[in-house]
């Protein structure tokens, strides 16, 4: 999955950001680095734009999977669903630690504040 840019570490959530839930955007800079939105507002006009920037993934996917078209339009649509399922992912209320209790996110992932292991969402 090298080719993913948005799960290379590219060093977009590093040192004083650690620790701050930042919501993964469906969309990318020019260069193809992933984008980050930091804030405490699930109702703010850019997590609204995003939400429906999410939606309109989902269903140009959804139409593709029914159209007949190559296996390139199909790579890169998987790639934006599958960019889409990580940010939702990340946002679900109910996030099940080991067994310390206590998570912290930093660089993008989620880990136990006890023993340090990661945890998939």
């Amino acid at each position: 999955m090298a080719d993913v840019p948005w799960r290379r570490g590219d060093g977009v959530m590093t040192g004083d950001r650690c620790g701050t839930p930042l919501r993964l955007l469906p969309w990318t800079t020019p260069e193809g680095k992933a984008c980050y939105l930091s804030t405490d507002d699930a109702e703010s006009l850019l997590s609204l734009i995003a939400d429906e920037a999410e939606e309109g993934v989902l269903n140009a996917a959804e139409e593709l999977v029914t159209a007949d078209v190559g296996p390139r339009r199909l790579l890169r649509a998987l790639r934006d669903v599958l960019r889409v399922a990580i940010s939702r992912g990340a946002r679900l209320a109910e996030v099940r630690p080991c067994g310390h209790g206590a998570i912290e996110r930093c660089e993008g992932k989620t880990f136990c504040c006890g023993c340090r292991r990661q945890i998939y969402l």
